[in-house]
């Protein structure tokens, strides 16, 4: 897997690190402490940037855990006498379990809400803090041990930098190993579009949750560095304003982007120091230099690059063995029953208004079932039913016998279905290829650890994973795009794009939302190739569609709607031919003669 930087930037980031290195040899202690400042800041901004970069979550309170990990090791060596080194697991340890008290019944709420919660959290922590005895209330803790290295305490600014920076390394290399992981392409995919990432399988409040837990633990880490340091801390440095200068450090430098971050932190927490001869015009001179940074920058310093994530050459994922689109088809396909799908007796009302109304129908392995109606019908209501997007207000849906109703969107997909929207609903920030490996990421079962270490077992599954990603491509006519950004594509290459994300998960069934919506006739022609190619392939497909010339000539089997009930099923021939088919397209004979153009357009596919 190549690096998500480019090489000028990680080679800038190479030289920054040899530079940080010998800085102790060529400065004075001063220097030194403010260049430890800017270390433990950049620790901190790493993490959040995890939360806020990556995820897109908004965290106000992110001090919580740096005064977590700090009270926890100040408390553990005063009281208990434990080490430093010692009580960093323990740190970590109530740093991730307060992500997991605060996260699990937060992080379903969005946007303002979570950001007055994490605020909430965050000065929740600090007023505990300076009301305990145990803390040391408002005077807090004394008496705080240096770490120890081979029996010789670091308390000199050198030694305690060079602590610091080995810190900061571990945390880069975690942060940049997880940005190119499925994890990050998870989280990225979540800040783009949630609803469409969990619609292609993201399990969203499990990845935002892994999210806030491995942003606390970093946290945590950076106030175990922070209590060693100084030897003493009090709840003044846990404050609301602490949790907001990281938050500036991560925008300032480019959401998403490390080397931003790290830029970010080198200015907040250098820059003013800079300025220490304008006496008390400081702030004031850092504060306007800020907002004319933002104004000119609002992307950031440093704006996250779109990330590369090599593809295969089509002549080696073909040749990868089970990463063919018809061997995972198979794979997918085997033994499965007759009928796929049966929808008894859906309803869905909104308020007042029965949008579904007692729909049943089945579904059979093989087959190209489309559900047509006039605009209004009810046809997207019940893909959002049988999705896991919506939950029925009565009746069941039957999937293999077992029932669907109440299950997450991700988990419908687990179970073998797969769809397209009805508006085009790509993460625009990622590549093509980057987009597909996100809707098959569900599928790829090595454990996260054994990804980040690159053992052999995950890099084996990890080629056939890209393998069969680029074959997918291929297979819909994308593959000499797989680089490209995936909001740049042209529409009908979107459309085909994201026909080729619900592909990548092994579907057993594709649900296609008004796939020709927009296509020129060229592109509608090379689109019903596709679809009649997808079922040859053995994936049964239920469509919706508003183009008759598409529905009657690749379907097996038609559903008529109207007003969310269902009014004709058969093959395309009888539903031609049916007069409530027709009277619901064309309207009765009264309607017609006030608007006699209504119904040309559908007389013309359907003759």
């Amino acid at each position: 897997m190549k690096p998500t930087m480019p090489i000028s930037a990680a080679s800038l980031g190479v030289a920054a690190l040899a530079v940080a290195a010998v800085l102790p040899f060529l400065c004075d202690n001063y220097i030194v402490d403010v260049a430890l400042t800017i270390v433990t800041y950049g620790i901190l901004a790493l993490g959040l940037n995890i939360v806020v970069g990556y995820a897109g979550l908004l965290d106000l309170g992110y001090a919580a855990f740096f005064a977590i990990g700090a009270y926890t090791t100040a408390l553990l060596e005063t009281l208990l006498n434990f080490n430093f080194w010692e009580t960093i697991p323990v740190a970590l340890i109530l740093a991730g379990v307060s992500g997991i008290i605060i996260g699990y019944p937060t992080l379903r709420l969005r946007s303002d809400y979570l950001a007055i919660v994490t605020l909430g959290f965050g000065e929740i922590v600090r007023i505990i803090a300076t009301n305990l005895n145990i803390t040391g209330g408002p005077n807090g803790i004394y008496g705080i041990n240096p770490a120890n290295v081979l029996g010789h305490d670091i308390t000199a600014p050198k030694a305690i930098y060079a602590l610091g920076l080995v810190f900061l390394v571990i945390v880069l290399v975690l942060v940049l190993r997880l940005g190119q992981s499925r994890l990050g392409r998870a989280w990225t995919s979540l800040r783009e579009d949630e609803s469409a990432a969990e619609a292609v399988g993201v399990p969203t409040l499990r990845v935002k949750m892994l999210a806030y837990v491995i942003g606390a633990l970093i946290g945590g880490l950076g106030g175990s560095l922070f209590a060693a340091r100084f030897g003493t801390i009090d709840p003044t440095s846990f404050t609301y304003a602490q949790s907001v200068t990281i938050l500036i450090i991560v925008v300032l430098g480019g959401r998403g982007s490390i080397p931003g971050v790290l830029l970010g932190a080198i200015i907040v927490a250098g820059l003013p120091e800079a300025l220490r001869f304008l006496n008390l015009w400081r702030e004031f001179v850092f504060a306007i230099a800020l907002i004319l940074l933002m104004l000119l920058r609002p992307q950031g310093l440093w704006p996250a690059r779109l990330r590369r994530v090599a593809a295969p050459s089509a002549a080696a994922a073909h040749h990868t063995p089970r990463a063919e689109p018809a061997a995972q088809v198979a794979e997918a396909t085997a033994g499965e029953p007759e009928m796929l799908l049966e929808a008894k007796g859906v309803s869905r009302v909104f308020g007042g208004l029965k949008a579904v109304s007692d729909v049943a129908f089945t579904v059979h392995r093989g087959e190209i079932l489309s559900i047509i109606g006039p605009n209004g019908a009810g046809k997207t209501t019940v893909f959002n039913c049988l999705t896991g997007v919506l939950v029925p207000s009565a009746g069941d849906i039957l999937w293999d016998g077992r029932s669907l109703t109440r299950l997450a969107p991700h988990r419908v997909v687990a179970r073998g279905l797969a769809r397209t929207f009805q508006g085009i609903r790509l993460f625009d920030n990622m590549t093509v290829f980057e987009n597909v490996l996100v809707g098959m990421d569900h599928r790829f079962r090595v454990p996260l650890l054994a990804e980040l270490i690159g053992l052999p077992s995950a890099r084996r599954d990890t080629g056939l994973h890209y393998a069969a990603g680029r074959n997918w491509l291929e297979f819909v006519g994308l593959g000499d795009k797989a680089g490209l950004r995936a909001g740049d594509l042209p529409y009908g290459d979107q459309r085909r794009l994201e026909i080729a994300r619900g592909l990548a998960g092994q579907p057993r069934l594709l649900l296609l939302d008004e796939p020709a919506a927009g296509m020129n006739p060229t592109e509608k022609q090379s689109l019903m190739g596709l679809i009649r190619r997808i079922r040859d392939l053995g994936t049964t497909v239920l469509l919706i569609e508003h183009d008759m010339l598409l529905v009657m000539g690749v379907s097996d089997r038609i559903i008529v709607m109207d007003r969310g009930q269902i009014i004709a099923e058969g093959p395309p021939s009888a539903i031609q031919a049916n007069p409530r088919v027709i009277e619901a397209y064309l309207g009765t004979e009264e309607e017609v003669e006030d608007d006699g153009s209504l119904g040309a357009p559908i007389l013309g596919a359907m003759a």
